[in-house]
């Protein structure tokens, strides 16, 4: 009976050790991504902004600010990925092409 309590917390043990070490994988990889994406885009000055981008913010998100921009070619095409505080002092990421059309982040990275 000792045995098999043993073996038992042994095996338990086990059983949690490989889904430690899968959280861990998980969590290392998904921060490679993150690094990986910033890496990809380069900060540029607000200024340098395409009048297009800039006009979709103010038509699109009234009484927006755009805090920060950052720029990447891709496939012959420049990308635009902008980071926006709202009327409201809520911020978000967006992304958008040299006209001023917006980019679906989860469509474009697949």
């Amino acid at each position: 009976m000792k045995r098999f309590y043993v073996t038992a917390v042994i095996a338990g043990a086990m059983f949690f050790s490989v889904g430690t070490v899968t959280a861990q994988e998980t969590a290392t990889a998904t921060a490679t991504a993150q690094v990986q994406e910033k890496e990809d885009f380069k900060q540029i000055d607000v200024q340098e902004l395409p009048g297009e981008v800039s006009q979709s913010v103010e038509r699109d998100f009234q009484g927006a600010t755009i805090s920060e921009a950052y720029s990447k070619e891709k496939d012959g095409e420049t990308k635009f990925k902008l980071v926006v505080t709202t009327a409201e002092g809520e911020s978000k990421e967006l992304y958008a092409d040299a006209q001023g059309n917006w980019i679906d982040k989860e469509k474009d990275s697949k």
